[in-house]
C-alpha cells in the first residue's frame, strides 16, 4: 500500500479512514483546539451577563457549538487509533464522555465548582488525550493503511 497526502481541510480534519502519526495528529489538534477555544470564547463573553451567568440561550448555543466542534477529534481520534491498529471503540467512550460533561454545564458553570464525578471524567480524558498523543504507531502496513512515516 502507498501512503497517501492528505489535501484539504476534509481530508486533513473529516476522515476517519487510514493512519495519522503522532506529529500530525498532534498540530491538527492544536488546530481545532484553537478554532473551538475562539468560537467558545466568543459565545461565553457575548453570553454572560453582570453575575457571570449565561443566558439560557448562550448556553444551549455554547453546548451545541462545543458538541459539533467534537467530530473532527473524534475523527483524528480514529486515523490515530488505525495508526495503532485498533478500532475506533476508543473514540466513542472519548466522545460519550466529552458528550456527558458538556450536557451537565449549567448556567453558573463558570462561577461554581464542578462534581467531584466531573472532575473524574476530566481526569479519565486527559489519561486517554495522552495514551493517544504518545503510544507508538504501528511500525509498516497494518489492517488500516501503510505506515504514515514511510
Amino acid at each position: 500500500m502507498s501512503r497517501q497526502k492528505d489535501v484539504g481541510i476534509v481530508e486533513n480534519f473529516f476522515k476517519r479512514e487510514g493512519r495519522l502519526n503522532r506529529l500530525r495528529y498532534f498540530k491538527r489538534l492544536i488546530v481545532v483546539g484553537t478554532i473551538e477555544s475562539i468560537i467558545l470564547a466568543n459565545v461565553l463573553i457575548m453570553g454572560l451577563n453582570a453575575l457571570l451567568e449565561l443566558s439560557t440561550s448562550a448556553l444551549i448555543f455554547f453546548k451545541v457549538t462545543a458538541i459539533a466542534a467534537l467530530y473532527p477529534i473524534f475523527c483524528l481520534m480514529v486515523r490515530r487509533l488505525h495508526d495503532m491498529d485498533k478500532d475506533e471503540k476508543f473514540a466513542y467512550v472519548f466522545v460519550a464522555i466529552n458528550t456527558a460533561i458538556i450536557l451537565s454545564y449549567s448556567e453558573t458553570a463558570i462561577t461554581t465548582e464542578p462534581p467531584i464525578y466531573i472532575s473524574f471524567l476530566n481526569l479519565i480524558l486527559a489519561v486517554m488525550s495522552l495514551y493517544l498523543l504518545f503510544c507508538a504507531g504501528t511500525k509498516g502496513d497494518n489492517q488500516y493503511g501503510s505506515d504514515p512515516l514511510e
